[in-house]
């Protein structure tokens, strides 16, 4: 009788909308595989098990160390020395030093999505007609698999570009495992399609895990279950995948079909009007009662772990004069633009309402206390350490305001992304078209701008437009630094320097602003993909074959 040690949650919860706190390290508990996959429940917690290896990483914000991917762009600075996401700022990040590097990691998750549909055909069904359990079978478990093994594809894909495809549970030692050479990016993407559509073909995934049940309109779905794969969820991985695979970084031919898929994909999950933009920008991250997050990861001590003020929070991990600039005015004009009614002397006066939403700055009001960058404030950035050396702060996630019945989660995945997705996927097919317009005008009249874009923009005006557009709306998000790969603007979003601002008054006490320069950035064209782990190319030299330029 084989055994096999399985980490089994002690939480009845998933690293997703389902959470009421982080999901902690669980106790590692010997069972051998016949009582585990004997008893449907015991599978059910393996399988919880595999859904918080894959969500934990991608939904904590902090995912290098103690700080994110964010500090490797120009959203972000890290304020105080000695943490890992430096290696990606200075460029001395290597295959034997990447504190980013997952790829054990994401294997083991996939090895427990192995081992489950290996198994799952003979797990009985002991809950088969029990009211408040029937829709824990077997059958559903097993579509849920099939969406976590390809979400961590996903996460190999984007990483590492083509990586080898495991489909079975092999020992460590296995020849199998020994001679997995790596396969083409191409062959990923369809492996992971292929898995998707094994899981929205299985009729006991639904398309959301709330509302009225459309099998009986007199019951509501059990929503005990959301954060679990749902036909949405499949939808919405799709989406971002063949975005990436349409992109510059993948596509050097510019495939138009590429385009045409992330589009359909996107618009398709729209059109289901399941999910739909939240009205409240800053509350998104906030209450979960929102129609917008279609997966999400809670977490209690994120007032902690997000850079608060100084000494209100951490600090450290704070936005850049690079992306304050990037925020336009209210009324939809960038800064640059001498319409806008952008006043140099009051900056921060009439700004889209996002910034508001998501950035701290000099004169701005958090827990209600007025912050003050100037000298002798108490943001003074002079003072070094946690605070700031760009002088803004952080307030996307935060509950600033002291508002009742927060609970603050990080957004895995929202719908405003789809539009975003839909939008630059549809631009890039078939141009600066109505419908392009009207996705991108529609997350921006949420934001609380009134005007419409230009109509007039150019293919080549509308792709910038949305690239920032994306920028704002998901700032903090941990899209940027793999957006910045696939569209190969790495030197301008990577490897560019960072700045912020001093603020000063002036001997008639007007204030001053002084923009300053913060940090050099490094970055090289073998960085677009992830070095293989130089312990997998040891073990393994004349099979896996390393990325290029990183041999």
């Amino acid at each position: 009788m084989k055994k096999t040690s399985l980490y089994i949650l002690s939480l009845a919860c998933l690293a997703a909308t389902a959470c009421k706190k982080v999901l902690d390290q669980a106790p590692q508990l010997d069972y051998d595989e016949e009582k585990v996959f004997g008893d449907i429940d015991l599978t059910n917690q393996f399988l919880t098990d595999a859904y918080a290896y894959t969500f934990t990483r991608p939904g904590n914000f902090m995912d290098i160390g103690n700080s994110t991917t964010g500090a490797g762009t120009d959203e972000l600075d890290q304020s105080f020395g000695g943490t890992p996401v430096e290696k990606y700022q200075n460029g001395s990040w290597s295959a034997s030093d990447n504190p980013d590097e997952n790829w054990s990691y994401i294997y083991g998750a996939i090895r427990k999505c192995n081992l489950l549909l290996e198994n799952i055909e003979r797990v009985p069904n002991k809950h088969l007609g029990q009211t408040t359990q029937s829709d824990l079978t077997p059958r559903r478990m097993k579509g849920e698999i099939f969406f976590l093994r390809a979400w961590n594809y996903f996460e190999l894909l984007k990483r590492y570009g083509g990586v080898p495809l495991i489909s079975a549970a092999y020992s460590a030692d296995a020849p199998e495992l020994r001679n997995a050479k790596r396969n083409t990016y191409d062959e990923v993407v369809t492996f992971i399609l292929r898995d998707l559509d094994s899981c929205y073909a299985n009729t006991e995934i639904p398309l959301v895990w709330f509302g009225s049940n459309p099998d009986d309109p007199t019951k509501e779905m059990n929503r005990g279950n959301i954060g679990r794969a749902t036909k949405s969820l499949v939808k919405a991985l799709k989406s971002r995948l063949l975005l990436y695979y349409a992109s510059p970084l993948n596509n050097p031919d510019n495939n138009a079909e590429r385009w045409k898929a992330a589009a359909d994909i996107s618009k398709d999950l729209m059109d289901d009007g399941k999910y739909t933009l939240a009205p409240d920008y800053k509350n998104i991250f906030l209450f979960s009662n929102n129609t917008e997050v279609i997966l999400s990861s809670n977490r209690a001590a994120f007032n902690e772990a997000i850079a608060g003020p100084a000494g209100m929070g951490w600090g450290g991990t704070n936005p850049t004069q690079n992306m304050v600039d990037k925020y336009d005015m209210a009324n939809g004009l960038p800064i640059t633009d001498p319409a806008s009614g952008y006043d140099p002397q009051r900056p921060y006066t009439g700004r889209d309402p996002r910034f508001y939403a998501s950035i701290n700055y000099h004169g701005s009001v958090y827990k209600n206390v007025t912050l003050s960058m100037l000298p002798g404030g108490n943001q003074d950035p002079a003072i070094g350490g946690d605070w700031s050396r760009t002088s803004y702060y952080m307030r996307k996630f935060q509950n600033a305001d002291n508002a009742s019945g927060v609970q603050r989660f990080f957004p895995i995945v929202r719908l405003a992304e789809i539009y975003l997705n839909y939008a630059e996927a549809l631009n890039e097919y078939q141009g600066p078209v109505q419908e392009v317009h009207d996705a991108l005008n529609a997350i921006r009249r949420r934001a609380g701008i009134t005007t419409n874009l230009p109509a007039n923009l150019t293919k080549e005006q509308m792709r910038e437009r949305i690239h920032r557009e994306r920028a704002v709306e998901l700032a903090f998000e941990k899209h940027r630094w793999w957006d910045a790969r696939r569209w190969l603007k790495g030197p301008e979003i990577l490897g560019s320097p960072v700045h912020g601002v001093r603020v000063t008054r002036n001997g008639a006490g007007t204030l001053v602003f002084t923009y300053i320069q913060v940090e050099t950035r490094a970055f090289q064209e073998k960085m677009y993909r992830y070095p293989i782990p130089q312990s997998e190319i040891d073990k393994y030299p004349t099979i896996l074959e390393q990325n290029k330029d990183w041999k």
